[in-house]
């Protein structure tokens, strides 16, 4: 037998012995020690087994109330060893262990509770116990309990071992003695041996209790943290917390006890006043509901105002169900303490969230209602029916009968409409009590039972205290339900004389569109933009229906003043330069917002303004109807307006999304309207954010804009562009050959399309090699003409050898003009009336694109008027040429 002896300051040895290489039979020798030597008497020894090395439970996947997810038990054991042999200070122990804890508890939750998962929950009542005792050794292991045919995991909880146990009773044996520094050795000996035992640090904590305070609370929290099934022990912190002025340990404290004793009306109580105290009314507030339910029935009328409290509060923050809930509770456990008003409150919290049978069991409970239910069954396929025969007593109070007829209804007893409503005419006076009428009509309204709800409306149109508009438009929505839309049509009109309601001038204008009557329809929607807060929806409808019956110039104006709630108005062509321009929106807006800083004119344009709805429209809707005003107003060739609605779109957060879509509209805004500094600059930007510089249509479109535009600033440009992309598609480079030949610097012309030639072969591009030397052949101060002229001639048959038959009416033009211009008229005739004499089924389908004989017939005129010959020239000018 091995052994091992440990001498302290005080002279007691302690001797530890290796328990595994002892004989069971021994062991039992071993008994609870009675009493320990004062300091100073040597020659005993307590014999202790050794510490058990930790071990983890294949059961316990699932930590502890003492047990964090962050920190496994050595580690825990490790801190704890170090606070107690004061090498870290409290501070530091609190934070690796945290221990500060949650000052929210779970059931304090506010409508449904969340669904939480859990791996075990067989032992959750004592599993940190028995967690702790497996970690100290004192785990007999888990035995399979068969519960309800399911089988589950039952713990056997044991104490300290008994040696250890029999030291800890000396240590208090001590501590009553009045020596508290053996008891202090003791405790401190225990902690070494199992670190996460409660019991050493409970009589350390009442050792410290007087001398030092500060210890005496952290001692204690310790012990509570490794025992938190104590409530006791959590309470006393709490309570010595709130008075030090630590409101939030007290609240953690007392949130501990509450999650070992969540049923204690006391504790719940003092976490109430501990969040008022801190001032955390919101938190108050949510305990105050969790509460509920724990208050005992003697403190009833306390229960019943809390209960009223809080559904009241519940009420403002539209939360129907829990101010429902917060009345149930407390009608559950003290329904003969609610008043009349209780009652009723809790009536209409019942009948708002749908508990209508309840509804009913509570009037009968609190009134002298009689309810018979009859079951019947008929027919062979026949169900059970629930029938109400129904005894309303006369003496009955106004709220209770009116929400007797609104729980029946909503029951659907069809059968007792009839005595429903005739009860309503006999008991309740329309002229003082209108508003009973309204909400049992609202619910023969909901239930789709629009007569009845008619027979209870037509008094209350009729009466002079509540013919408002509310009852007009419940009166009108019967009528327009039962097919009466004439009669309907009358009654929104009141609905709207009354009151400029929004569903009221809706319906009406979708009544009288249907009946084909479009003026009155817009009538019923008009706004004015001057006096009126505008209404979108209302708008937005005015819209439509401006664009469906073909008024087009006010369509384009509402649809403008619509959009424009979003946007900057533009005033100069500065602040539409920024819009466009200016890529981050945020960039865009402060430019704008300089430009107009910086400008004289400070006078904005006078904008609506609108009121916030639920239904506008969305931003996908508003973006169609952005392609609807397009459409008009190039179908009414009103460029203007569609320049200036684009360009003031790109200043809208809303339509950001839609930005490409919106430049790429801008572009052809600009080539509709002729605006040439801004096309070439929405061009310029679209090519620079090509990634494929060798799409046909970008170039196409580039094109476009030079012919159209003819702004010539395009050169410099491609100049730049050609030098930092060298492998552009060589279709893009004639463009620059162009701009030298429309410039008249042919030489620079003729060798871009000389280069371009060689590598396309392009009978096209041999054309305007010909077309280029027939200028300069055609200068004045050209040496060896006729070698230019030549040579002209040459890359024109190349043109004519490369071209297809199909258009030898075009081959023959363009020579013939080669001739003409360089004066061989006989050449040039002939090559004319070769071209006129060609006609083919492709020529006659595309008439409009290659029909040439009209400027054939002009070239030949010209050629006779030079020569005298007016009646030549005439004769072609008379045949081919209409005016």
């Amino acid at each position: 037998m091995s052994s091992t002896e440990v001498s302290d300051a005080d002279g007691v040895v302690i001797e530890e012995l290796d328990e595994l290489q002892l004989d069971p039979r021994e062991l039992s020798q071993f008994v609870e020690a009675s009493s320990i030597p004062l300091p100073g008497e040597p020659g005993m020894s307590i014999i202790i087994p050794p510490r058990r090395r930790s071990r983890r439970s294949t059961v316990g996947s699932v930590p502890s109330e003492s047990e964090t997810d962050d920190e496994s038990p050595q580690q825990k054991e490790m801190w704890i060893k170090k606070f107690v042999n004061g090498e870290i200070s409290y501070t530091e122990y609190q934070s690796k262990m945290q221990m500060k804890g949650d000052l929210e508890l779970e059931d304090e939750e506010i409508g449904p509770k969340r669904k939480t998962t859990k791996k075990s929950t067989v032992f959750d009542k004592d599993y940190s116990c028995a967690r702790r005792d497996a970690l100290k050794g004192n785990f007999q292991g888990p035995q399979h309990v068969k519960v309800d045919g399911k089988v589950s995991m039952k713990r056997i909880r044991r104490f300290l071992p008994p040696a250890l146990q029999g030291l800890m009773g000396q240590a208090n044996l001590c501590y009553a003695r009045g020596d508290t520094e053996m008891a202090k050795q003791l405790c401190l000996e225990i902690v070494r041996q199992v670190p996460l035992a409660h019991e050493p640090f409970i009589t350390l904590a009442q050792i410290y209790e007087t001398e030092d305070p500060e210890k005496y609370l952290q001692f204690s929290l310790i012990a509570a943290h490794l025992n938190p099934s104590d409530v006791e022990q959590w309470v006393r912190i709490s309570e010595i917390s709130e008075e030090q002025g630590n409101i939030d340990q007290a609240l953690m404290c007392n949130a501990r006890a509450i999650k070992v004793d969540p049923k204690n009306f006391d504790l719940r109580m003092k976490r109430v006043q501990l969040l008022e105290k801190k001032g955390e009314e919101k938190q108050a507030f949510r305990s105050y509901f969790a509460m509920l339910p724990y208050i005992p029935k003697e403190r009833g009328e306390f229960l019943v105002e809390t209960a009223k409290r809080l559904a009241k509060k519940f009420h403002e923050d539209n939360n129907i169900v829990a101010a429902m809930e917060s009345m149930n509770r407390a009608y559950v456990t003290v329904p003969e303490l609610f008043s009349v008003e209780d009652t009723n409150l809790f009536l209409e919290l019942l009948i708002s969230t749908g508990n209508y049978r309840r509804a009913l069991d509570v009037l009968m409970a609190h009134t002298d209602v009689e309810v018979h239910e009859i079951i019947n069954e008929t027919g062979e396929n026949s169900s059970n029916h629930s029938i109400y025969t129904v005894v309303i007593p006369a003496e009955m109070i106004l709220d209770f009968r009116t929400k007797l007829a609104v729980v029946l209804i909503h029951l659907k007893c069809e059968h007792l409409f009839d005595m429903i409503v005739q009860n309503i005419f006999d008991h309740i006076n329309v002229e003082e009590a209108g508003d009973c009428y309204l909400d049992i009509a609202e619910s023969l309204m909901k239930e789709e039972h629009y007569h009845f709800a008619l027979r209870l409306l037509v008094p209350l149109i009729k009466s002079e205290n509540f013919s408002l508009a509310a009852v007009w438009l419940r009166y009108a929505d019967c009528l327009r339900a039962i097919g009466d839309y004439n009669e309907s049509i009358k009654a929104y009109k009141k609905v709207v004389s009354l009151a400029q309601h929004l569903d009221a001038r809706l319906t009406l204008s979708a009544l009288l569109k249907q009946q084909g009557n479009y003026d009155e329809a817009l009538k019923a929607l008009e706004q004015d933009p001057v006096t009126d807060v505008m209404d979108v929806e209302l708008l937005y409808e005015r819209c439509l229906m401006l664009k469906e019956i073909g008024r087009f110039d006010e369509f384009l104006s509402s649809g403008f003043m619509l959009l424009m709630r979003h946007c900057i108005p533009l005033r100069s062509r500065l602040e539409m330069g920024a819009a466009i321009t200016v890529v981050r929106y945020s960039d865009m807006v402060k430019s704008i917002e300089e430009i107009k800083a910086s400008s004289r004119d400070n006078c904005d344009e006078i904008m609506p303004e609108f009121s916030r709805s639920e239904n506008e429209p969305s931003a996908e809707t508003e973006w169609e109807l952005v392609l609807s005003l397009l459409q008009v107003a190039d179908y009414m060739k009103n460029y203007v307006y569609f320049q200036k609605l684009i360009f003031t779109l790109c200043t809208a957060k809303r339509f950001q999304v839609y930005r490409s879509e919106l430049l790429c509209l801008a572009l052809y805004a600009c080539l509709y309207n002729r605006d040439p500094a801004f096309a070439y600059n929405l061009i310029r930007d679209r090519v620079n954010r090509e990634k494929n510089l060798n799409n046909p249509k970008l170039w196409n479109l580039f094109n476009i804009v030079v012919l159209v535009t003819g702004d010539i600033r395009y050169n410099r440009y491609l100049m730049r562009l050609f030098e930092r992309v060298p492998n552009i598609d060589p279709n893009v480079r004639i463009l620059q050959a162009n701009y030298h030949l429309n410039a008249g610097t042919y030489k620079y012309a003729l060798n871009d399309y000389s280069k371009i030639y060689q590598k396309t072969g392009d009978p096209i591009h041999a054309m305007l090699i010909a077309v280029t030397l027939t200028q300069i052949a055609c200068q004045k101060f050209t040496n060896k003409k006729q070698a230019v002229a030549s040579q002209a001639i040459a890359f024109m048959d190349k043109y004519r050898k490369g071209r297809t038959a199909e258009v030898a009416n075009e081959i023959h033009y363009n020579v013939g003009r080669m001739y003409h211009q360089l004066g061989l008229h006989s050449m040039a005739v002939e090559h004319y009336k070769k071209a006129l004499k060609v006609t083919n089924q492709l020529i006659k389908d595309n008439a409009q694109y290659l029909d040439l004989r009209a400027e054939i017939a002009f070239n030949l005129s010209s050629i006779y008027r030079s020569n005298n010959n007016f009646d030549l020239a005439r004769k072609y000018l008379f045949e081919y040429i209409e005016v």
